[in-house]
C-alpha cells in the first residue's frame, strides 16, 4: 500500500497463548489501557507498520472471505470512532479469534497490536493489526505489579530494529467504498508474515490470514500473474543493454516464476535484484503508466503453464532457437559482436550462440 499520509489514532494490545491442549483455546490477557507511546517511539512505530504494509514491503493483497457477523472483518469495519474503552474491549475480541484460530500446539503465542488510524491526505480509514511471536515465559511481558501488559515489553517486541518475529495486517478503506454486503467493496487488505518466502514457499501462515483474518487469496491472481509477465517480458525486450544482459533477465523471469517456490512476487524485488538503479525507476514507472500496482501480489502460473515451459529466441530471418526454459537457462549461452564491414561500410551486430550439448539430429 502506498501511504502518503498515515497518523495513528488508538493503539491497543492483548496476549495470546501456545494452547496445551489442541482443543481448548487459552482465554487471552486484556489490555487494560490504551498504548500512549512517546514521540520517538510513536515514530518506530509508524517505521514498523510502513516497513511491513507499505510498498517495498513482503506484504500481498488478498480478499475477503468470510463476511459473517464476529469474524475478524466484520469487528474491524466498526472499529473507527468508538471510546477507548469500547475500542479495547472491540479489540479483544479479535485477539479472542486468533486465540481460536491457533489450533496447533506448535503455535507461539504473542502479543496482539490492533490499531485505529487515517491514511492517505483525504484520511481514509485504516485498521492494522500486528501479532508478534513470544517464546519466552509470560511473566517477562507482564508487569508483577499492575498484572499488565508491560510497556517496556510492548517497545521491545514492537521497536527494536532486529526483531522479526511479527505478522502484520491492514485494511485500508477503499477511496471508492461502498457500503454493500461484500466487504470488499469497502476494504483493502494487505497481509505480512515474517515467514514469508521460507522454504515452504507460502505466502503466509494459512491459521493466521484465513482462519484469523477471513481473508483468502485473491481470485484474479492467474490473471495477474499473466499481465506482469507479460509486460515485464516487453519491458525487457525495449530496454537498453546488450543482448547477454537481456537475455539474463528473461531467464531470470522466468525462472522467478516457474521454479522458484514461493507464492509471492514482488516486481521491485525482481527489479531491484535484476536492474539497475535507473532501470528500476524506469520499470516502476512503466508498470504505473499501464496501471499495474507494483505492491506485491499472490503468484499464480495457472494461465502461463504453456508459456513458461519453453525460451524462445527469433532472428531477421526467420531463424529461431526454442528450448525447455530451464534447459535454455543452463545450456544456451548468447554473445553478440561487430560483424563484418558491409559494402556500405557498416558493420552489423552479429550473434553467437554457445550451446553446451551436441547435434543428435539435422534434417
Amino acid at each position: 500500500m502506498n501511504f502518503v499520509v498515515l497518523e495513528i489514532d488508538k493503539i491497543a494490545i492483548h496476549q495470546v497463548f501456545v494452547r496445551e491442549d489442541s482443543q481448548v483455546p487459552v482465554k487471552p490477557v486484556k489490555g487494560k489501557e490504551l498504548i500512549r507511546f512517546d514521540q520517538h517511539a510513536m515514530s518506530d512505530f509508524k517505521r514498523r507498520v510502513l516497513d511491513s504494509l507499505a510498498n517495498g514491503s513482503s506484504a500481498v493483497r488478498m480478499m475477503i472471505s468470510d463476511h459473517n457477523e464476529g469474524r475478524t472483518p466484520s469487528i474491524i469495519n466498526r472499529l473507527h470512532g468508538l471510546s477507548d474503552k469500547d475500542f479495547i474491549d472491540e479489540s479483544y475480541h479479535i485477539a479472542e479469534r486468533l486465540a481460536e484460530a491457533q489450533k496447533r500446539k506448535n503455535i507461539s503465542g504473542g502479543i496482539v497490536v490492533v490499531f485505529s488510524a487515517t491514511y492517505n491526505p483525504k484520511k481514509l480509514k485504516f485498521v492494522g493489526i500486528i501479532k508478534a511471536d513470544i517464546h519466552s515465559a509470560y511473566q517477562k511481558a507482564v508487569d508483577p505489579e499492575t498484572n499488565e501488559i508491560s510497556l517496556t515489553y510492548v517497545k521491545e517486541v514492537l521497536l527494536t530494529p532486529s526483531t522479526r518475529l511479527y505478522k502484520s495486517a491492514g485494511f485500508f478503506m477503499r477511496e471508492d467504498a461502498a457500503e454493500t454486503e461484500d466487504l470488499n467493496t469497502q476494504w483493502l487488505v494487505d497481509i505480512s508474515d515474517y515467514q514469508i518466502d521460507k522454504s515452504d514457499g507460502k505466502a503466509a501462515a494459512q491459521y493466521f490470514y484465513q482462519d484469523f483474518l477471513g481473508c483468502a487469496y485473491p481470485s484474479t491472481s492467474a490473471r495477474r500473474t499473466k499481465e506482469y509477465f507479460e509486460l515485464t517480458s516487453s519491458f525487457i525486450s525495449r530496454m537498453k543493454i546488450s543482448e547477454e544482459d537481456r537475455n539474463d533477465l528473461h531467464n531470470a523471469l522466468y525462472s522467478d516464476l516457474k521454479a522458484k517456490r514461493s507464492e509471492r512476487v514482488s516486481p521491485l524485488e525482481f527489479a531491484n535484484e535484476y536492474m539497475s538503479d535507473i532501470d528500476v525507476d524506469n520499470f516502476r514507472e512503466y508498470l504505473e503508466n499501464a496501471n499495474f500496482a507494483v505492491e506485491p501480489f499472490i503468484k499464480n502460473i495457472e494461465h502461463l503453464t504453456g508459456k513458461l515451459k519453453s525460451r524462445r529466441v527469433k532472428f531477421s530471418r526467420d531463424i529461431r532457437i526454442t528450448a525447455p526454459s530451464d534447459v535454455f537457462k543452463e545450456l544456451v549461452e548468447i554473445e553478440t559482436f561487430q560483424g563484418e564491414a558491409q559494402d556500405d561500410g557498416a558493420k552489423p551486430t552479429w550473434t553467437k550462440i554457445l550451446i553446451k550439448d551436441r547435434i543428435i539430429k539435422q534434417e
